[in-house]
């Protein structure tokens, strides 16, 4: 079955889909083909828990088909810290982002459509 992941890193955002019988190498792999970031250096936690084995299915992981597509399995991505074969950064993911306000020409033809509702009436 198909299944829908959404994966964060700091302001990094990925949506991407596989199936139930993917493995964690094979994830990584996308991600390497986005990110430019070879499949070695990432490390992929779910919840609480990291992914390090990469023999492991989504489906081995607990991730399953019911992660749909507005409603996807949410994994961190930490990168391993540079010059250092152990050591990995720790999940941060920033705040997304609010919507800049509305340009003036749109708020105009709010008004507008108001002011012909009273001329309407």
């Amino acid at each position: 079955m198909e299944v829908f992941l959404m994966i964060r890193r700091q302001k990094l955002t990925l949506f991407l889909d596989g199936k139930e019988s993917t493995t964690i190498h094979e994830l990584k792999k996308m991600i390497e083909g986005i990110t430019k970031v070879s499949a070695q250096n990432q490390r992929l936690i779910l919840d609480t828990t990291a992914l390090d084995d990469d023999n492991q299915t989504l489906s081995d992981c607990g991730i399953s088909s019911a992660s749909k597509a507005h409603s996807p399995a949410l994994l961190y991505l930490c990168y391993r810290k540079q010059g250092n074969e152990n050591e990995w950064e720790q999940p941060e993911i920033a705040d997304l982002s609010t919507p800049p306000p509305l340009p003036d020409v749109f708020s105009k033809v709010e008004e507008d459509k108001k002011d012909n509702a009273n001329v309407a009436s």
